[in-house]
């Protein structure tokens, strides 16, 4: 079979619609995270700390983790398509 009948997309325009898409979904991958690891966080100081146990540390560890690699890839991630959005 011919290569241009097996293309489902076309690459003429694809590059724009892929940067849309990962504009409009930017908020998405940058705010849950945030908001489930502040959850986390906050579940923790309210059921451990608050109470003197301290039985769920790996919940205060797990919200920790995920703000600190949400920040080290959401910050060269936005840098890129504000790189990107300017080109076209």
């Amino acid at each position: 079979m011919n290569d241009q009948k097996m293309q489902y997309v076309k690459n003429i325009n694809n590059n724009k619609k892929l940067i849309r898409t990962e504009i409009i979904l930017t908020p998405l991958l940058v705010i849950a995270p945030i908001i489930i690891s502040l959850l986390l966080i906050f579940d923790w100081f309210t059921r451990d700390f608050l109470t003197n146990e301290l039985d769920l540390f790996g919940e205060l560890m797990l919200g920790i983790i995920i703000i600190i690699v949400n920040i080290m890839f959401d910050i060269p991630f936005i840098k890129s398509l504000r790189q990107l959005s300017r080109k076209k």
